[in-house]
């Protein structure tokens, strides 16, 4: 569940990290010509595409994640003997697909992706001018930004990897400190 939750969130902060520098409190209005050309900048850099990308990396990434997680927290938690254990993992292989399914329903609806351009519009609006803005959609059309955004699903996979890979080990010991701080084992 720890990978997952790492995937998950490397995915929406590589994404769309400018939306989430607010605290969800609702910005003033922008300047409609600056909404206008944020939504063309935005479309120029395929958000759309590039999160629809991303998010179908992280749901193909995540069984294989939960499963290594939901093991590992099983085998380490002390409270449960080897036939817990047995049955833990069982139901869980049992759940799976259950699970799966539901994720997918989440990385599936067709709401999700237009939800999070809209709520990330407002955002560039009200932290670039629409001279920004413009030069923006001028660096994403070009030949250079074009290969940045043809390239970036690559590298958000290959982010989201040394991610897992970073932040797992860290996670680990987080978590098994957590057990110990609750067990007092």
């Amino acid at each position: 569940m720890k990978n997952a939750i790492v995937a998950i969130a490397s995915a929406i902060l590589v994404t769309c990290a400018p939306a989430f520098a607010q605290t969800g409190a609702p910005l003033p209005s922008a300047d409609p010509q600056v909404v206008e050309a944020t939504k063309k900048m935005l479309e120029t850099m395929r958000v759309r595409e590039t999160m629809a990308t991303a998010f179908q990396q992280v749901e193909q990434r995540m069984p294989a994640q939960m499963a290594q997680s939901v093991a590992a927290a099983v085998k380490n938690n002390p409270k449960l003997d080897e036939k817990q254990k047995a049955e833990a993992l069982k139901k869980f292989q049992q759940d799976a697909p259950k699970m799966q399914a539901r994720l997918h329903a989440v990385f599936a609806d067709p709401t999700l992706i237009d939800d999070m351009v809209n709520e990330m519009v407002p955002v560039y609006a009200e932290t670039y001018t629409l001279d920004e803005i413009r030069q923006l959609t001028a660096f994403y059309a070009s030949p250079l930004g074009q290969k940045m955004l043809a390239k970036m699903p690559q590298l958000m996979g290959r982010s989201m990897e040394i991610g897992n890979r970073v932040m797992a080990p860290r996670m680990e010991k987080f978590m098994a400190e957590s057990m110990q701080d609750v067990t007092g084992k």
